[in-house]
């Protein structure tokens, strides 16, 4: 909100006020002695109720302290006495604005546009009104209009930014706030909105860039951490990002998104005790939130402590039910705990709720496969490999299914397809050794026994094979 101060008016003086007097309590209000000068106009407000220099510097100062019921009145008189006072009726404006007399706050701005087009000021205004009730078409044409007259007013930018970004148009969003940030370069509200538009445009080197500006100097703006560290995370740089994460918490210890986005950088770094301790935090500022219980659980998982895991998995699905992830992780607590058909009955609940999910198929598949139900098992492992012909493991897994239903050569394509997607496998050498071995390409089966001990010297099954081999001669 621009509120315009009345400095322009002529001075016009009725009944018992004189020029001096008006003109000590402006002088009061320029030099920033705002009580003084309220209480001095009021006084010459009792004297003379029609004065309009008066009345629209009382009015006027109202608004600036904040008393809108009353500026309300005082304007409205303003405009009465002085109608064709564009400045006047843009400040009554804003007084129905804070009051919440939105449609009256428009007429208001709309006369100070219609008495004086260029008003920028007006223009500015009518455009923030319009954001409020989230009309952002009419936004933007209002603060595209304040800009043409006032070309460097960066407020007017920003917001013209903000407006955009609300349409979703993030291209033209940044194309603004990045000139505000021209004209105020010190401005950190800029460049923080400047980063958010360019987020979403993947520009993470900039948002990183413009964020570490920003950030110490409005360090209890928590999204401003989080999108730094999301930048960080995306640009591969975790360590910068666990700082980022880590200065947001300190500034913000009570923001539980700060604690769950820092364990989430730990737990993709490998560091499980500290994953445990953010998501722990986590969930001491928000108890019910699954998904900070289903990374704990994953995180307990990972530790292999089982019984811990399993509960706080339990504990997320009984919170949110349809959170497929926490079903899929305490089906694989359930597997490594030796309860195969529980876990197989949790796996075929995440495919019927998520039919492309490839891990469940994949592990649905290793446990058909070991109840003796091949075909079963092959179909899982075709199914992952029509939503993703690259998964060596699917390729892997089938071409043992195949082998052990004595289907050979079928077997052999599919472990050559895993071995050259993954060549870096030692089990999958040792694997397509064994295919050709029983294939009675026996050459090719001691070289794939020698390229996987070359990847894996210490590969037990390995070894045994080519040793079995050996002996025949």
């Amino acid at each position: 909100m621009r509120i315009v101060a009345i400095g322009t008016l002529i001075l016009v003086l009725c009944g018992a006020l004189s020029a001096q007097t008006v003109r000590e309590a402006i002088a009061l209000a320029n030099e920033g002695k705002t009580q003084e000068a309220i209480e001095k106009f009021e006084t010459l407000y009792q004297r003379d109720e029609n004065n309009p220099t008066v009345v629209n510097w009382l009015g006027y100062l109202y608004l600036k302290v904040g008393r809108y019921a009353e500026a309300v009145p005082m304007l409205e008189k303003a405009t009465q006495l002085t109608p064709k006072n564009a400045e006047a009726w843009n400040n009554l404006g804003n007084a129905y604005l804070h009051t919440n007399q939105l449609e009256k706050s428009i007429s208001a701005y709309r006369k100070a546009i219609e008495l004086k087009p260029n008003d920028a000021d007006a223009h500015y205004n009518l455009g923030n009104l319009y954001t409020k009730t989230k009309q952002y078409q009419k936004a933007v044409e209002h603060y595209q209009k304040a800009i043409q007259a006032k070309p460097n007013d960066a407020n007017a930018h920003n917001n013209l930014g903000y407006a955009y970004q609300m349409m979703r148009l993030p291209a033209r969003a940044a194309e603004h706030y990045k000139r505000a940030t021209e004209i105020d370069k010190n401005n950190n509200t800029f460049k923080f909105n400047y980063a958010l538009a360019l987020a979403e445009l993947g520009q993470w080197q900039q948002v990183a860039s413009l964020l570490e500006q920003a950030m110490p100097k409005m360090p209890t703006e928590a999204s401003g951490w989080l999108k730094l560290g999301e930048a960080y995370a995306r640009l591969r740089q975790p360590e910068k990002a666990i700082q980022a994460l880590e200065r947001g918490v300190a500034a913000n210890p009570d923001n539980p998104d700060l604690h769950y986005n820092l364990g989430v950088v730990h737990l993709q770094r490998g560091n499980l005790a500290a994953a445990a301790t953010a998501f722990e935090n986590a969930l001491n500022l928000r108890p019910n939130d699954a998904d900070a219980l289903n990374q704990l659980g994953f995180v307990r998982l990972r530790q292999r402590r089982l019984d811990d895991a399993e509960a706080t998995l339990q504990r997320a699905l009984e919170i949110n039910p349809r959170l497929t992830s926490a079903r899929l992780n305490l089906a694989t607590v359930k597997r490594l705990k030796g309860q195969a058909d529980e876990a197989l009955r949790l796996y075929q609940q995440v495919v019927a709720e998520n039919p492309k999910s490839q891990e469940a198929r994949l592990a649905i598949g290793d446990l058909l496969m070991e109840k003796g139900d091949l075909r079963g098992a092959e179909a899982q492992y075709r199914a992952v490999l029509k939503e993703n012909e690259r998964s060596h493991v699917a390729w892997n897994n089938l071409g043992l299914a195949l082998m052990r239903s004595n289907r050979l050569q079928e077997a052999v394509k599919a472990l050559e397809r895993a071995v050259a997607l993954n060549p870096r496998s030692a089990i999958y050498h040792n694997n397509l050794g064994a295919a050709y071995e029983r294939a009675g390409q026996i050459a090719k089966a001691r070289t794939m026994y020698q390229e996987a001990l070359k990847l894996d010297p210490k590969l037990e099954d390995a070894q045994k094979n080519l040793q079995r081999l050996a002996s025949r001669k």
